[in-house]
């Protein structure tokens, strides 16, 4: 649940180095540019650093009253409306060691912040003010992908020395964790993203292994989505997920530079984007958020290298 001009200053130098930059980053070659644009897309937000600009946009989540809230490289949380328009911005407590990967909004509408190099989840109203921190001293390391359950409880991925997940109570209170490092089937190498499936399932990108794998709550594996290459419909780097009510899976990957949509069964149903400045391409997402109300579906993607976040909406009924 996630728009963009570029600067102008340098002229011709900097439109050269960020082509350079494009093309280098990500995978794109004939994969990329074959692949259809994101339809109908409009762009929020610009590079900089000011109110409504963004700095390498990351954690998105959308909101319960419309439109999207963005935490970027800045250090700062901005709240867009509907209408595309800053309502509300707010700093991190600290963010000079790193930056937040994700976010998500609980039942009550606060928000819970993946404090990535501060290995901890800190708990904040949409307004900024922080109602509580915890993790860190659970075991935390690398704070990646941050979810939340039907049944209120909070799931976190971790990376470091150690590759998990953790399981709190909607009071931060350390459940369990599991998982480990490792090649198996079930195990993880870098987990990223995750989502919580509307049966209560849990979704995680496992990105090292280019794949996804689905687990209940206490861990015991249940499915994988494998198919590593660049193609559509297949994984290169894939970063973020989100998923809708019907069990739809919507991936963004970061270096094919595009979003991959999937059955809950694993079946490949859309994949669009493909490197570029214009809207409807991507360079180096790193996040998605989606909302479906009735047939209107709404698109959030956190255009990372673009600094700008891409928006769409789209009839879900023609669409499946």
């Amino acid at each position: 649940m996630r728009r963009a001009s570029f600067c102008h200053t340098g002229g011709f130098l900097f439109s050269g180095l960020l082509g350079f930059l494009l093309l280098s980053s990500c995978q794109s070659g004939t994969f990329s540019s074959a692949l259809p644009v994101i339809p109908n897309v409009e762009v929020i937000g610009e590079p900089g650093r000011g109110v409504g600009k963004l700095f390498q946009p990351r954690a998105i989540v959308t909101r319960n009253d419309g439109g999207c809230i963005i935490i970027d490289r800045s250090g700062r949380a901005q709240v867009f409306d509907d209408d595309h328009q800053v309502i509300r911005v707010w700093t991190l407590p600290e963010w000079s060691s790193g930056h937040p990967i994700d976010l998500c909004m609980t039942a009550e509408g606060t928000l819970l912040v993946a404090d990535t190099h501060y290995m901890r989840v800190i708990e904040f109203t949409e307004d900024g003010e922080e109602i509580r921190r915890f993790g860190r001293e659970a075991g935390l390391e690398l704070v990646r992908g941050i979810d939340v359950g039907p049944d209120g409880t909070i799931y976190v991925a971790s990376y470091g020395e150690h590759d998990r997940i953790f399981r709190f109570t909607r009071e931060g209170a350390l459940i369990d964790f599991w998982g480990q490092r490792g090649d198996g089937f079930a195990e993880f190498l870098r987990p990223e993203g995750l989502a919580v499936a509307p049966d209560g399932t849990l979704w995680v990108i496992d990105c090292g292994h280019q794949r996804l794998l689905r687990f209940t709550p206490d861990g015991t594996w249940i499915q994988t989505i494998e198919s590593a290459g660049l193609p559509s419909g297949q994984l290169s780097t894939p970063f973020e997920v989100d998923v809708l009510d019907d069990g739809t899976l919507f991936v963004v990957d970061r270096s094919g530079c595009r979003l991959n949509l999937f059955s809950s069964t694993g079946e490949s149903l859309h994949s669009f984007g493909g490197i570029g400045r214009q809207p409807g391409r991507l360079h180096e997402p790193r996040g998605v958020a989606v909302t479906l109300s009735g047939d209107l579906l709404k698109i959030y993607i956190a255009d990372t290298g673009n600094h700008r976040i891409s928006h769409s909406v789209l009839d879900w009924k023609e669409m499946r």
